[in-house]
């Protein structure tokens, strides 16, 4: 492997760890009660009052809470710019844009939900969706835009030489693939009304119904579907917009978009994903619909899609290490690995770091009694599949991390929970069942030599 390569891999790697550093501090620093009552709340009232002053009074009373505030969008803003390796003089000029930028975007923010109070549905759909969408683009539009701001005036201060060994330094997004997922994911969300109340949609919906009661009835189980809803032994199983729509659609038509070299390859890849995803929405109903297959079987229609990209992310790294022919088996084997050891050892393993953590949290879908087994399995997974050779040390060390982070988000969640009223939300929990252990593991094969 090139040497410049390398170090470019584990600059890379080094800025993540960073900016999850410095985002996790300042996210813990401004939900101290101290600051929350003598800096953060104040401020976002302040910003309420200039909302107020620039979109009129709110059509009906709206208060401006802690969750107003912005906090959690400036911590993530300054986590990235604190951890970008250029002088300091410059990150402070990036600090000083992203708190502009976030308290216009905020102030704007509230004062829209106000004009829209008195519509319970507008404001849900730009409370829950379109706002929370809009300062996370934002966010990482700004952090993208800064760094490549920084980068031009780093290379104009320095030689030719300087230039090039900076550069391979210095992680540089793909741009295009995240500008595409950004505007795909941006007009996900902002459309979302008129897909979640589409006559069309919900046909598709029926479709997925009727298909899954020829599947059923193809294996013996007596069903049958009336409308979109599919009926068995069990019971009527609805099958509504929300069931089939889902953020892996943009996701997907950015990479096509991105990585589709010819327009034959394009126009199948945009082409696929209607039955892709209405492939994936049959098996996502089959899984409830099927009897005495699993015990929880509503349990792992929630947990659908985080087990599928679970098993997605095990496939990609058997495929980049071990190339086409063989990435399939070596998947295989991870995935049987992971799933053996989240039925076999994951109860007991689970109940090991709860103890630790503290009480039972409010968990409606299962997603926090999943996390530590899943976690583990899939760095089990993800470490047989892709790099079993790279060492017992490193191996356990990662293990270890992962348990040792485990324990203190769980932690963390507890403590907010009773002391402040607050709770993760469950697509956060599954992103971060995904996350740590996939970071962990690229931590471990970067600092290992690589070996064939």
């Amino acid at each position: 492997m090139p040497t410049d390569t390398a170090r470019g891999r584990t600059a890379a790697v080094k800025f993540a760890l960073r900016s999850v550093a410095w985002s996790l501090g300042l996210f813990g620093l401004l939900r101290l009660n101290w600051i929350e009552a003598h800096a953060v709340l104040p401020f976002t009232r302040l910003q309420a009052g200039l909302a107020a002053g620039l979109f009129g009074t709110p059509a009906l009373p709206v208060a401006a809470t802690l969750e107003c505030s912005g906090a959690d969008a400036f911590a993530l803003c300054l986590g990235a710019v604190l951890a970008y390796p250029v002088p300091w003089q410059q990150r402070m000029a990036g600090i000083a844009g992203g708190a502009g930028t976030i308290v216009a975007l905020n102030t704007l923010r509230i004062g829209t939900l106000g004009r829209v109070a008195a519509s319970p549905a507008w404001f849900t759909a730009l409370h829950v969706y379109v706002w929370p969408a809009v300062l996370t683009l934002a966010i990482a539009g700004y952090v993208f835009a800064w760094m490549r701001l920084a980068d031009r005036r780093q290379a104009l201060a320095g030689s030719a030489v300087a230039m090039d060994a900076t550069a391979s330094q210095r992680p540089q997004p793909t741009r295009r693939f995240v500008y595409l997922t950004a505007g795909f994911l941006l007009l996900f969300v902002a459309t979302s009304p008129l897909y979640l109340e589409s006559p069309s949609v919900l046909a598709l919906a029926g479709v997925i119904a009727s298909a899954s009661a020829l599947i059923l009835g193809v294996v013996g189980v007596s069903a049958h579907a009336a409308a979109n809803v599919l009926w068995t032994s069990r019971g009527g199983f609805l099958v509504t917009q929300e069931c089939i729509s889902t953020p892996l659609i943009p996701v997907y038509l950015a990479a096509i978009c991105t990585y589709s070299t010819t327009w034959p390859r394009l126009i199948l890849g945009v082409g696929a994903a209607l039955p892709l995803f209405m492939a994936l929405g049959i098996v996502r109903l089959l899984v409830v619909a099927l009897p005495d297959v699993v015990a929880s079987p509503i349990f792992f229609v929630h947990a659908f899609y985080q087990l599928l990209l679970g098993a997605v992310v095990v496939f990609v790294a058997a495929l980049w290490r071990h190339g086409r022919r063989a990435a399939l088996g070596y998947a295989l084997v991870g995935v049987t690995v992971g799933v053996l050891f989240v039925n076999l050892l994951g109860p007991i393993y689970t109940r090991a770091v709860t103890y630790q953590a503290g009480a039972p949290l409010d968990d409606p879908q299962g997603a926090i009694a999943l996390l530590p087994a899943f976690q583990v399995g899939l760095y089990l997974a993800l470490w047989i599949a892709a790099f079993a050779a790279v060492g017992w040390r490193r191996f356990l060390a990662g293990l270890a991390v992962l348990a040792l982070t485990q324990t203190a988000g769980l932690l963390a969640l507890y403590t907010l929970a009773s002391h402040s009223g607050l709770t993760a939300h469950v697509r956060d929990i599954r992103g971060w069942a995904v996350a740590a252990p996939v970071l962990i593991f690229a931590v471990v094969i970067d600092v290992a030599r690589p070996r064939r």
